[in-house]
């Protein structure tokens, strides 16, 4: 069969050579009529003869004998342009055959990377060694990844990531040695007083946001690496930012999870109860601030921001009684004061959760989380001067502790 020499398609991604041979080129042109039919897809790509294509151009030929094979996908027709180029006419170079084997790698096995190419399984175990060890940092970040959602169990991840879980368990071991071994700890430099204020730069721009620093703070001084943190109110996932960083396992909710965060945080309504979950050593709740937040984050009458303070209060209650019933080793709880805006009468809410707590339970610590002045407009501060009213700017947070 032949095509017009014009017809034939040449991709560069799919040339297994660096550079291709003019004299090749020259003696097939000088030989035209002896030469073997070049092999194409069914597209016209070419596969295998790229010297014979060139010299039919040299030659000013406009045809070209051709044998089409069929490809039934990209990887398939890359690896048959290799395979025909290792085996017969300018054999490819050690060079060339070592960027197949590293492009390959984690597709095909040695073994059929070695038939391919026409080398030894040795020779392909020795060209990819970076791979090897670039596939195996890479499987450890991903067990370590899956295994902090700590829903996850070790079979869990042993399934997900497609390995034994002894493989999973070998990790996690050896980064709980790591932990054990490393200054992690040592290197974190922790706010030193129970007054948090937010670093310059470190500012936040959306509303109720809890600073990545706190959080930080918050798991160095009340929790222990590998410990499982709950969190409901996930939100925009500092929770998980925290965790992530300082190696604790998390548990992360929201009535409504942000784009981005689906593997991390899962869709859950905590006034109908807690999600099945292993039992968490800490647990934070930064609920959407009542009457503060109102339809900030959806419009669900279920959603803590949009409900009255009697409800409010009744579903909080829930929530802490759950927790307590679990016995949960420590609850923390951020919330700001609510001013009314019209008339400035002040409801501390940290009071209101503290009623809530059983006999068991005791404050730990409460830190002060100062906002910026920039949180009110100039007109609130005008109507606060015409009340004599003072205006708050602050967050409470609060650790209660089973004793």
């Amino acid at each position: 069969m032949e095509k017009n020499v014009s017809e034939i398609v040449f991709r560069e991604d799919l040339y297994p050579r660096f550079e291709p041979n003019q004299q090749f080129i020259q003696r097939y042109s000088n030989s035209i009529e002896y030469l073997p039919p070049i092999k194409i897809n069914q597209n016209n790509i070419l596969i295998d003869g790229f010297h014979r294509w060139k010299a039919h151009q040299l030659a000013k030929q406009d045809t070209i004998k051709v044998e089409i094979v069929e490809t039934e996908s990209e990887q398939k027709l890359k690896i048959l342009a290799y395979q025909l180029n290792s085996i017969h006419g300018l054999q490819l170079s050690d060079e060339e055959k070592k960027k197949f084997a590293r492009e390959m790698f984690g597709i095909l096995t040695e073994q059929e990377i070695a038939d391919t190419i026409s080398v030894s399984q040795r020779s392909v175990y020795n060209w990819t060694k970076t791979q090897r060890e670039n596939a195996k940092a890479e499987l450890e970040r991903k067990a370590i990844e899956v295994y902090l959602r700590a829903w996850n169990t070790m079979d869990n991840v042993a399934e997900k990531l497609n390995v034994d879980k002894s493989t999973v368990s070998r990790i996690i071991e050896k980064l709980l040695q790591k932990c054990t071994d490393s200054n992690l700890q040592q290197e974190f430099k922790p706010l030193l007083y129970n007054i948090w204020n937010t670093p310059k730069g470190n500012e936040t721009n959306h509303f109720g946001s809890f600073p990545l620093i706190f959080m930080e703070n918050l798991l160095y001084y009340h929790t222990e690496q590998m410990d499982i943190v709950f969190d409901p109110f996930a939100g925009t996932g500092t929770t998980i930012d925290a965790c992530k960083s300082m190696l604790r396992r998390y548990c992360c909710y929201d009535l409504v999870v942000k784009p981005g965060r689906e593997k991390d945080i899962l869709q859950w309504d905590i006034t109908e109860g807690l999600p099945d979950m292993p039992k968490p050593d800490f647990v934070f709740l930064d609920p959407p601030y009542w009457k503060q937040a109102e339809k900030k984050y959806s419009e669900s009458e279920n959603d803590f921001g949009n409900m009255d303070l009697d409800k409010f209060n009744l579903e909080m209650n829930k929530l802490i009684t759950f927790l307590c019933d679990w016995d949960i080793k420590q609850i923390a709880i951020v919330i700001q004061p609510t001013q009314y805006r019209n008339n400035f009468i002040w409801q501390d809410h940290i009071f209101d959760f503290a009623k809530m707590f059983p006999d068991k339970y005791r404050i730990d610590m409460r830190y002060i989380l100062p906002y910026s002045t920039e949180q009110y407009i100039p007109q609130q501060v005008e109507k606060s001067k015409e009340l004599n009213k003072c205006l708050g700017l602050n967050r409470d947070l609060v650790i209660w502790k089973k004793i």
